[in-house]
């Protein structure tokens, strides 16, 4: 059974501004947005990845973007620094981070360009999914967080960020292994 930390919750959260913004910000510009799958460090199976909706960042041209913007359930760390066994999620707001291996060995799958409105939406819709999955789902068999993604892009398409086609062909290619 995968147990289910939530953050977002709490009065105190708020979206106003990041606190990786000295690493770089996020320009009111066009940006391609993408589901990342990462390769699993224990399986071949593309059910088994780690997805995440992620934006490049940093400057105000595409060239010019160094980091990337990322928005995912993150497994918590026990005291002792070890992801628990069966995972637990926390959702803490989107983090940006430099490109790391993981990273550059995602497979990544076009959403859309989007506007820093659309993108600050997609973080606004983040911290109102709940990380408990849908109903009838079992959290036992959302052992890599996929669950929640598919949650949040489904309220991607009720807010018109995304149209269903394209969320169903991501999902499908992500789940699949294919591009």
């Amino acid at each position: 059974m995968v147990e289910v930390l939530t953050f977002h919750d709490r009065p105190t959260f708020s979206l106003a501004g990041s606190t990786d913004d000295w690493l770089a910000h996020d320009h009111d510009v066009a940006a391609p947005v993408f589901l990342f799958a990462y390769p699993s460090h224990t399986s071949i199976d593309p059910h088994r990845s780690r997805w995440s909706i992620a934006w490049p960042v940093g400057g105000p041209t595409l060239a010019q973007m160094v980091a990337w913007r990322h928005v995912h359930a993150d497994a918590y760390d026990n005291e002792a620094g070890l992801e628990t066994d069966p995972p637990r999620y926390v959702y803490a707001g989107a983090i940006t981070k430099t490109a790391g291996p993981g990273t550059v060995l995602a497979k990544r799958f076009l959403l859309d360009h989007l506007d820093l409105s659309m993108r600050k939406r997609i973080e606004e819709l983040a911290a109102e999914t709940p990380l408990s999955l849908l109903e009838g789902e079992s959290s036992a068999n959302d052992t890599d967080g996929q669950g929640w993604i598919k949650a949040l892009l489904d309220r991607m398409v009720s807010s018109a960020i995304i149209p269903s086609t394209t969320r169903d062909r991501v999902v499908e290619q992500a789940s699949s292994g294919t591009r």
